[in-house]
């Protein structure tokens, strides 16, 4: 991708720096105000020795699991093919080690005559609009660009769709008539990252979709509640019928994410081997998701204690060790010693253009850092989501902004790209991907006669209603 005009760095708002590279110092723990030290002291109360010996488990299990980790690594995480997602054995097996690591790739979504001709496509782009803004200033990476033609393209792709219903096949509910369908996914227009040559740019270890909200009642609510009865065993992270009432976003911080993610994603442009800053994670989905939230309730005696001498704070404090107000929520060694990071932590194997990475919305993951010879590299973030209420409410103030060339609402206002050359409109998105491609942007209702259960169907008259009120009303109402 040639692009000659770089783009300018401008001044960024706090919601701007949706990577927040100031959480990422936060490497000793941090008191937080007294209601926090209230709040754990009542997640605690009654359940003293059920957590603390969930903890010496969880400990235990936390070993085995990373030698075991550390001895596969990169080979660790499950791989299919685009063309054998329909195919129930590989399909099965792909969904199986999915639901356990927390992270996959889907090969060959995109051609990778396509994707490189989108990367091309991001080039001219760029060269026609040579004042986008990006972060870090020190060494620009994520690119402010949410509408060029290669994005909406790839949104409504046939293929990314179908990968997208593919992947979320992973996530189930108890509640059968659980508001949500997996069935058809909805765009969340995220940005561009490129990784320049030699970039030497590296994020922490982090979670992202919100930081404190996890302990929060009016945050994550039950989400977590088999983790902090003392019953990590019992947690299930695919669980869907708790997460559609979620508020991930209380303090509407740096990293913020509002709607329900099914999978955070990111389609490759370009090669993309893992020495030139591409995603590593750690694939024990479960173990850590129950590590990050018990954590905080948890200290040593003594700074020469083992692991398994760490007892329950009596009375608790305010640290969540990691977790602030606004910030992204970080993981380190420091505070977070038993992840053991430099062994848990893996490379995602090499993606070439086409490939389609996922992680689970709670998967601890990081950027790594590209050796000085390596060369650019070109992805793009790239959710998939459910339906619910929620994601319908974002998707049609998405919608608006879409139309008036502007950033999403989890993203800073302002002109955006609304004055840019070459921002493709509605005819384009239609163009690329059809009924399904026009619905996943809410330019069109879904049909319910499609729906595969009662509930799917309510789900999808409730989004239509959203969506299309005019319509909806006048249906309702029997006005013609």
């Amino acid at each position: 991708m040639a692009i000659t005009a770089r783009p300018k760095q401008g001044v960024r708002g706090p919601l701007m720096a949706k990577d927040n590279t100031q959480a990422f110092s936060f490497h000793n723990p941090i008191s937080l105000s007294p209601r926090f030290a209230a709040l754990k002291d009542r997640l605690v109360r009654g359940r003293e020795n059920a957590l603390a010996l969930s903890w010496a488990r969880l400990v235990d299990a936390l070993r085995d699991e990373i030698g075991h980790i550390s001895s596969l690594r990169s080979d660790i995480v499950p791989t299919i093919n685009f063309d054998d997602i329909t195919m129930p054995e590989h399909a099965e097996a792909f969904h199986t080690e999915l639901r356990t690591r927390g992270v996959g790739i889907i090969r060959d979504v995109i051609p990778r005559v396509t994707a490189v001709e989108w990367e091309d496509e991001v080039g001219e782009y760029f060269n026609e609009n040579p004042h986008i803004k990006a972060s870090p200033p020190s060494d620009p990476q994520v690119y402010e660009v949410y509408w060029s033609p290669a994005q909406v393209k790839a949104r409504a792709h046939p293929n990314v769709l179908k990968a997208q219903r593919f992947a979320m096949g992973a996530w189930h509910s108890r509640n059968l008539d659980c508001p949500i369908s997996t069935n058809f996914p909805i765009t969340y227009a995220d940005r561009l990252r490129i990784r320049n040559q030699g970039g030497g740019h590296q994020s922490s270890a982090h979670i992202d979709g919100g930081s404190v909200e996890r302990w929060e009642p009016d945050g994550y609510g039950t989400v977590y509640e088999a983790i902090l009865r003392g019953d990590w065993e019992g947690y299930d992270p695919w669980e869907s019928s708790g997460r559609t009432c979620v508020t991930s976003d209380l303090y509407r911080g740096a990293g913020s994410c509002s709607i329900f993610r099914g999978f955070q994603g990111l389609l490759a442009l370009s090669d993309m081997p893992p020495a030139a800053g591409s995603v590593r994670v750690c694939p024990t989905l479960r173990l850590s998701t129950a590590y990050f939230l018990l954590r905080p309730f948890f200290s040593p005696p003594d700074v020469d204690a083992g692991a398994d001498s760490w007892i329950l704070d009596r009375p608790q404090n305010s640290i969540l060790h990691g977790a602030l107000p606004s910030y992204t929520q970080t993981i380190n060694p420091t505070l977070h010693p038993h992840l053991e990071l430099h062994d848990s932590l893996v490379d995602i194997p090499h993606l070439e253009p086409g490939d389609y990475v996922i992680w689970h919305p709670d998967l601890i993951h990081t950027v790594d850092a590209p050796q000085p010879e390596s060369d650019c590299s070109t992805a793009m973030y790239l959710p998939a989501c459910p339906l619910t209420q929620t994601n319908a409410l974002y998707l049609c103030r998405q919608r608006k902004a879409f139309l008036l060339g502007q950033p999403g609402p989890d993203f800073a206002g302002g002109l955006g790209e609304s004055n840019y050359a070459g921002r493709p409109g509605v005819q384009d998105i239609s163009d690329a991907g059809g009924d399904d491609g026009l619905r996943a942007m809410g330019l069109l209702p879904f049909d319910a006669d499609e729906a595969s259960s009662e509930a799917e169907g309510r789900m999808l008259s409730m989004a239509n209603s959203i969506l299309f009120p005019d319509l909806y009303n006048t249906v309702r109402l029997g006005v013609v």
